[in-house]
């Protein structure tokens, strides 16, 4: 099963893919407000991370406002249980 997430903010594009596809693919809002991992002035910890896991944004994400995406879980239209 896909999805189709939309920028935060982009209420007609929304709107239009919601009439458009809602009723077979969800359609959802991007819930990322910022970046998740700030820098603290107080932190002693050094940084653990060696590289950015998050990968660079897809082309219809920057272009179009809006990412078709496979939900976790589903795999060619099977519903798979995930052990998370």
């Amino acid at each position: 099963m896909y999805c189709i997430i939309i920028k935060r903010g982009d209420y007609q594009r929304f709107d239009l893919l919601h009439r458009t596809f809602g009723s077979t693919t969800p359609v959802i809002w991007d819930r990322r407000v910022r970046e998740r991992r700030g820098t603290s002035d107080t932190a002693l910890m050094p940084e653990r991370r060696q590289t950015q896991r998050r990968g660079q944004e897809p082309a219809s994400w920057a272009a179009l406002g809006f990412v078709v995406v496979q939900q976790p879980g589903h795999v060619a239209g099977r519903n798979v249980r995930m052990s998370w």
